[in-house]
């Protein structure tokens, strides 16, 4: 097998939907297709059951998955650690976070760091964006990610908390709730919600399935960055949930931000791949979690 026939079929494993597996890839769906339709040929058997409603794995294909993942992940881990070594100066440590009062944050954090560590150095390096968080810890991009948590990923490893923020709603300056001083998650359902195009499990976390009372909540529009959430907001095309940080940092005159009064406190911690942990990545952790989060403050102030 080539290399992209097996990161097709692990991805199209993960995604089961081949227009998102292509996207990942970055290639046309029909080349997804096309791929895997070779290997079964080769193979002489299906991998995957294809239905209007669904894409599964046939128990050969679930055998394939089971055994190639540990692989190709191993395989992956040792060119990354290789190039790593001949590219990356000693002792470098690359951030990258998703949220502006976050990545001042681990700024501070990075600055702590170097005080510390005469022969290390923490850089932030890269703010991600909604959509694919992961993807720059995948990619070996940075070391370690500061964003929403848990990850449910068994790949990743959950670290300290750095920051904790509740949720906003934003909404047109002309919706009919900008006139109330707050919001609860029980204003969503009926509204065109506008989210992220993310995993549904990492972003139940932030907008749930349906509201308390159990009415469902339906997104409308699906962004990759929280910049995109917010013009289409301040354009009147639907409403959003964003943590308090964004509200601080974008004050628009067409936008207005709703406390939402039964939002959770919501944990940023840091994360990172489990294969690539290193001594300074645990070191970073200490000094996070010895340092403590720090509080998003309210609307209110």
């Amino acid at each position: 097998m080539e290399r992209q026939e097996i990161e097709t079929v692990l991805v199209l494993g993960e995604e089961l939907h081949f227009r998102r597996a292509a996207e990942r890839l970055h290639v046309a769906p029909a080349r997804v297709t096309q791929l895997i339709q070779k290997l079964e040929r080769e193979i002489g058997a299906p991998l995957f059951n294809r239905s209007n409603r669904a894409v599964t794995p046939t128990d050969i294909g679930r055998l394939l998955l089971s055994e190639l993942a540990p692989a190709h992940a191993a395989v992956t881990a040792a060119f990354l650690r290789a190039a790593e070594a001949a590219k990356q100066p000693a002792g470098v440590l690359r951030l990258g976070f998703l949220g502006p009062a976050t990545g001042e944050h681990l700024a501070d954090l990075a600055d702590a760091f170097d005080r510390n560590h005469r022969d290390a150095e923490a850089q932030v390096v890269l703010e991600v964006e909604v959509s694919d968080p992961l993807s720059a810890l995948r990619s070996g991009r940075v070391d370690i990610l500061a964003l929403y948590a848990p990850v449910v990923d068994p790949g990743f490893v959950t670290g300290p908390v750095v920051l904790q923020e509740k949720m906003v709603l934003a909404v047109p300056a002309s919706h009919h709730l900008a006139g109330r001083g707050s919001a609860t998650m029980e204003d969503l359902p009926g509204e065109p919600v506008i989210t992220a195009n993310a995993s549904r499990d990492w972003l139940r976390q932030i907008l749930p399935d349906a509201s308390p009372s159990g009415r469902p909540i339906v997104p409308v529009s699906w962004i990759d960055s929280i910049q995109a959430k917010l013009a289409l907001v301040g354009a009147g095309k639907g409403i959003g949930v964003i943590g308090q940080q964004w509200a601080r940092f974008n004050p628009r005159p067409q936008i207005v931000y709703l406390p939402l009064d039964d939002s959770i406190v919501h944990n940023v911690s840091l994360v990172w791949r489990a294969d690539r942990e290193t001594e300074l990545i645990r070191n970073f952790s200490r000094l996070a979690h010895d340092f403590g989060p720090v509080q998003e403050p309210s609307l209110a102030g």
